[in-house]
């Protein structure tokens, strides 16, 4: 058996590659050859959860002074939260409202930016282990980590390998770039692939994730999402796209597997997010790459539809996943009806790698979170790439963003940074 691959030469004039070529690989042999039917060794790190616990816990909607805390029981029992600031102090409990096997409590009336400690229960007996989370900063300036892995959801030893790198930088929110739960996004393999790796993760620091095409083959991600507890759109009253914000940044989670042209639910969302945006900072997430320079290439369709929005909002970062590798772009700007730039063209690359005030948005594809990797072919539009498996690290404090990829060694292998100027009245 053999895969092709044609690359049409009306589409090369930004590649570093001959004009035309047939690539002819025995299937296998090339990474993500046969990626939908990939087939994971399962960890030797995959455990089972604390006694009495099927699912969790993972905290969800953090804000100044509130977290929710999520888990599943494997019986129906009362359940309970205990929590006490972590430096001493009093131990409050809350309790569920019934005896249930899913179990969904918040925590309300505390401290921003607070550290708490906290356990679950079951009537008396404790179900887990002291865990921590730190509520919300009241400052809106206040500096915000957070980490970004995609395609990971294999159950795999490298997927646990990025998770390892994540938990070292202590972010305070994770965000995924899709395909959280390989081959189809199954019950089973949701909890095998999804949770059961990030529970030591998920008990400490919110996780938002967005959708891949993996995790939509079954019943658009029903099973994905009936066990997540993220923000809610206003636009169709589901958790499959959303927005939040956290300081000065505000983060847009879309589902590239539903359409996304100018006339959909989804996109007049989008540009009412955009539109009615106050913070300094953007960032922008979802599975399908709109400019990519490996095996699936660039999404047409998204890189027409989007680019002239992201421009026009000035939407500072662009991730994705779906390629399995590493890439970062310059500022790319479209012109779709330039020869040159109908692509997309890079601008400002005398800057790098420290922007100031960049012209366009930067795209970044990390796709390497632990699925096998895909072969790269690197671009004028590109600045750095990796075939490497990966996570990334973004903080943003006051007017400056700094950007680190990092890979399964602890190696930060690229680097970059976008200072902006923001009005004194805090304007965009």
């Amino acid at each position: 058996m053999i895969c092709l691959v044609l690359l049409r030469g009306h589409d090369l004039k930004h590649y570093r590659i001959p004009s035309l070529f047939v690539l002819v690989v025995l299937a296998g042999s090339l990474p993500g050859c046969d990626s939908d039917g990939a087939q994971y060794l399962s960890s030797p790190r995959q455990q089972e959860f604390s006694q009495g616990i099927e699912r969790g816990p993972q905290l969800a909607l953090p804000s100044e002074e509130s977290m929710t805390i999520a888990w599943r029981t494997l019986s129906p029992v009362q359940g309970s939260v205990d929590y006490w600031v972590a430096d001493g102090g009093v131990v409050h409990t809350v309790s569920g409202a019934g005896i249930s096997t899913e179990h969904v409590i918040l925590l309300d009336a505390l401290q921003p930016g607070t550290t708490y400690l906290y356990r679950v229960r079951s009537g008396p007996d404790a179900l887990s282990g002291v865990s921590s989370f730190k509520t919300v900063s009241d400052d809106p300036s206040a500096a915000i980590r957070f980490a970004v892995l995609g395609d990971h959801g294999c159950g795999c030893d490298t997927q646990y390998a990025v998770l390892d790198v994540i938990r070292d930088s202590a972010p305070d929110l994770v965000l995924t770039t899709g395909d959280n739960a390989y081959n189809d996004g199954t019950r089973a393999e949701v909890l095998a692939n999804y949770f059961v790796p990030l529970a030591s993760l998920m008990d400490q620091v919110p996780v938002y994730p967005s959708l891949g095409n993996h995790d939509v083959r079954t019943d658009n991600a029903k099973p994905l999402l009936e066990e997540v507890y993220l923000p809610v759109n206003d636009a169709d009253g589901s958790e499959s796209y959303y927005s939040f914000q956290r300081g000065n940044s505000l983060f847009i989670a879309l589902d590239s597997n539903q359409d996304l042209s100018s006339a959909s639910l989804q996109y007049e969302w989008l540009e009412d997010e955009l539109q009615s945006n106050s913070a300094d900072w953007v960032i922008c997430y979802f599975h399908h790459p709109m400019y990519s320079d490996s095996w699936h290439g660039d999404d047409a369709f998204l890189r027409t539809s989007l680019a002239p929005l992201f421009e026009e909002h000035g939407v500072d970062i662009v991730l994705a996943g779906h390629d399995h590798s590493y890439q970062r772009s310059y500022p790319l700007r479209l012109i779709p009806d330039s020869p040159l730039c109908r692509l997309g063209c890079a601008i400002d690359g005398h800057m790098e790698p420290d922007f100031l005030d960049p012209g366009a948005p930067i795209y970044v594809v990390t796709g390497g979170g632990g699925a096998d990797l895909y072969p790269l072919f690197r671009s004028l539009r590109m600045a750095s790439v990796a075939m490497r498996h990966h996570a990334v690290i973004v903080d943003i404090e006051g007017d400056e963003l700094r950007m680190s990829a990092v890979d399964t060694a602890g190696v930060f292998f690229d680097s970059m940074s976008i200072r902006k100027t923001i009005p004194v009245d805090g304007g965009r």
